[in-house]
């Protein structure tokens, strides 16, 4: 049926290996039937707004919904649940198969819109022909006219003073994609009026939380299935308690995802620009909607594959097969950094203090060399790094010679294809990822990645703790060997050193996979541990540890700050001056704010594990854990009345301390979310080594007699750490179960 208009299905599928060939036979069933298939590969953060456009651009939904025992209610995943309630949202025709033992209830429909199924023995062609056929009489081809072209985005903002100041870094936002931002009037004569409007956009800006929002828009919009990007305004200030839509999400929804990352939460504007464009920038790429029989099988095989990224490393005239290769990665459900195509380097930063950290987040390198290759200086860092990072065991570097005589400069085995058509070169490339990924997949499995025994890292942890300070490294190393939970160490070609650990948790039934990381020096050195982290353990958590000056003026040396929000800053020199940067501002993970009033209530017996006592004789009180913003940058300060901190306590009037290092940290983890690596989160916890008059440094280079604080207040974050993930944790281990 080459040439025929396709009829575009939503489908909704499993991502397990083992359920790869189920996923190939109906894909053949449906494609043979005039059918194919868009599909959410599953490589970045889920974005219900995505999700909503693709189910509104499709002509049908197709669902093959597996067997999940481990799943209470659903006995299916929950992700798929979801995703079939949008078809029932949008009206969209749906034929869902259903194997044996899921539960029929959460996937309502007709007789002719459900077909039962069991593995061993999958129906055949004759068997659905004619339920396919039906389908195809519902649906129909979508509408080609204005697909894949960009549209207006219309804002439905709240009347209050917050919204007035965020709407031009909203529209900013959304332009610089290149979407046209349209304000769209509440006051109408006729309701059509407003539904015209909302019809005319590709999605809806609107908030979904605010009480100054207009109670009915969210449900219209909600129920006219028009495609949304929700906002929750937290105030900083804190007036008045965001209340979400109880439309804004069901229970399957939060099962597949986090409740903080369903709506985009904001409190200052211009960090609500910079998440936006984040959100926008996805929907500007074409959806994954296979073209051909073979694009579809390849996703498909590529299911259960190990995870792990790949750096595509080229000269800028060999940029026509990069991002041919980078759209095959794409359809092969892999994530990848490419200069052009997949750049996760901030705009304006110094490409060479984070080129390492993205190098070193890959598990493979690609390099196309050609003539142009050696002579690009880029290209030559890219890969002076990721040959140091292979001769460490930690990368595979897979060369591509594209004509005669570029090979001079590498040592070992490449693959010449320069005398290959590009369709070739692009399939070659393609099955050589794709084996080395099987193959990596088939050692951990076996329990060993490449190179390493099984103690070394590759297994995915639930926690990762970093932390710059040689105490809080020290006290962490210290409750772990006593607890006789620490399990081995390893040195990584960052610098950085790693504790791996397991962590008893009372009350469940599996411990917690942990990983304490510990810096080298240099400006780099906590993004580049990071990167490290995240690749080699895919922590759920980190946690950075941190020392630092309390602001509020009830803290005292030995309390503990855990944050809520992380705003970031800079020194500049010729003000003299800490200026705040609102694009190095970060929420933290929620769960992980709310323990402080958690141990503070229900575990005060935690401090009985401190082994540190405080300088100078007992306090009179325990430790304090607080809840507040921080304030993160690249300078020390003198407490809170240095001069040079005043531009960002007139910023941040409520913060409650001041610390060095985390911003760093959480944008290292912001980088890596961006480039669909992971979709850890964030938190902060300090501990407060000097008073708002004293100032704060993260080297002990200070007089003497700020060490025995900061040894103290350093032993008593690493007991509050410890015993939170033991008693209290937010998120069960993943094991358990």
């Amino acid at each position: 049926m080459a040439g025929v208009s396709r009829i575009p299905a939503y489908f909704s599928h499993s991502y397990w290996a083992e359920d790869r060939e189920l996923n190939e036979h109906f894909w053949k069933l449906f494609w043979d039937e005039g059918f194919t298939f868009a599909v959410d590969p599953k490589t970045n953060p889920l974005s219900p707004t995505h999700l909503e456009l693709m189910m509104d651009q499709s002509a049908c939904f197709v669902g093959v919904v597996t067997h999940r025992q481990e799943e209470r209610w659903y006995r299916a995943s929950p992700f798929m649940v979801y995703e079939h309630d949008l078809a029932l949202q949008a009206r969209k025709p749906r034929l869902v198969f259903m194997e044996s033992g899921v539960s029929a209830g959460f996937f309502p429909a007709a007789d002719e819109e459900r077909v039962a199924f069991n593995r061993r023995q999958l129906p055949d062609a004759d068997r659905v022909k004619s339920a396919i056929g039906r389908l195809a009489g519902r649906s129909g081809p979508a509408d080609d006219a204005t697909r894949g072209l960009l549209g207006t985005v219309g804002l439905i903002l709240p009347d209050d003073s917050a919204y007035r100041a965020a709407e031009p870094h909203i529209r900013r936002a959304v332009e610089d994609v290149g979407y046209r931002a349209r304000l769209i009037s509440l006051e109408f004569r006729d309701s059509f009026e407003f539904l015209l409007a909302v019809d005319e956009c590709d999605f809806i800006v609107v908030d979904v939380a605010s009480p100054f929002a207009e109670p009915w828009v969210f449900p219209q919009l909600s129920g006219r299935f028009r495609p949304t990007l929700k906002l929750i305004h937290e105030p900083p200030d804190g007036r008045y308690r965001p209340q979400p839509s109880k439309l804004l999400s069901g229970e399957a929804l939060r099962a597949a995802e986090p409740a903080d990352r369903i709506a985009v939460h904001w409190s200052d504007p211009e960090e609500l620009a910079d998440r936006l464009r984040d959100l926008v920038a996805r929907f500007y790429q074409p959806r994954l909607e296979f073209e051909t029989y073979d694009e579809g099988v390849g996703y498909f095989h590529s299911l259960g594959r190990a995870q792990g990224s790949v750096f595509l490393s080229n000269a800028r005239g060999d940029d026509s097969l990069a991002q041919r290769v980078g759209r095959s990665l794409e359809l092969h459900n892999l994530s990848y950094f490419h200069y052009l195509r997949r750049n996760t380097i901030e705009l304006g930063a110094d490409w060479r203090s984070q080129l390492y950290a993205n190098v070193a987040a890959c598990r493979l390198f690609l390099p196309l060399i050609s003539q142009h290759y050696w002579a690009s200086e880029y290209c030559r860092e890219e890969y002076n790094i990721a040959e140091r990072l292979r001769a460490d065991g930690r990368l595979v570097i897979l060369p591509y010679f594209l004509g005669p005589g570029v090979a001079r400069q590498v040592t070992f085995q490449g693959r010449a294809i320069g005398h290959l058509s590009q369709d070739e070169q692009v399939a070659v490339i393609s099955d050589d990822v794709d084996n080395e990924f099987v193959e990596r997949r088939r050692l951990e499995e076996r329990g060993v990645t490449p190179g390493e025994s099984a103690a070394a890292p590759g297994r995915r942890c639930d926690i990762a703790i970093v932390t710059l300070l040689p105490e809080a490294h020290d006290a962490l190393r210290r409750h772990l060997e006593t607890s006789g939970s620490l399990t081995g160490t390893e040195r990584h070609g960052t610098g950085c050193e790693w504790i791996r650990t397991s962590i008893e948790a009372v009350g469940r039934s599996s411990a917690y996979e942990v990983v304490v990381a510990q810096p080298c020096g240099g400006p780099d050195g906590v993004a580049n541990a990071l990167a490290a982290t995240i690749e080699e353990h895919q922590p759920e958590t980190v946690v950075f540890l941190g020392a630092c000056c309390g602001i509020a003026p009830d803290l005292v040396p030995g309390d503990v700050v855990i944050s809520n929000r992380l705003h970031g800053y800079a020194y500049d020199e010729l003000e003299q001056a800490c200026l705040p940067r609102t694009d190095r501002s970060h929420l933290a993970h929620e769960g992980v704010a709310a323990l402080g009033d958690s141990m503070r209530l229900n575990y005060t017996y935690w401090t009985e594990r401190i082994f540190e006592r405080p300088p100078g004789g007992p306090r009179s009180d325990s430790p304090r854990v607080v809840v507040g913003p921080v304030a993160s940058g690249d300078a020390p300060v003198d407490g809170s009345g240095d001069p040079a901190l005043r531009p960002v306590l007139v910023a941040w009037p409520g913060l409650a301390a001041v610390e060095l290092g985390g911003a760093n940290a959480a944008r290292a983890v912001t980088q890596a979310r961006r480039a669909g690596r992971t979709q850890v989160s964030f938190s902060m916890v300090c501990a407060v080594a000097a008073t708002a008059t004293d100032g704060i440094s993260v080297n002990s280079a200070r007089p003497e007699q700020e060490k025995p604080w900061k040894q103290y207040a350093a032993d008593v974050a690493a007991t509050l750490i410890v015993e939170a993930i033991r008693l209290a944790w937010p998120s069960p281990p993943r094991r358990a179960g």
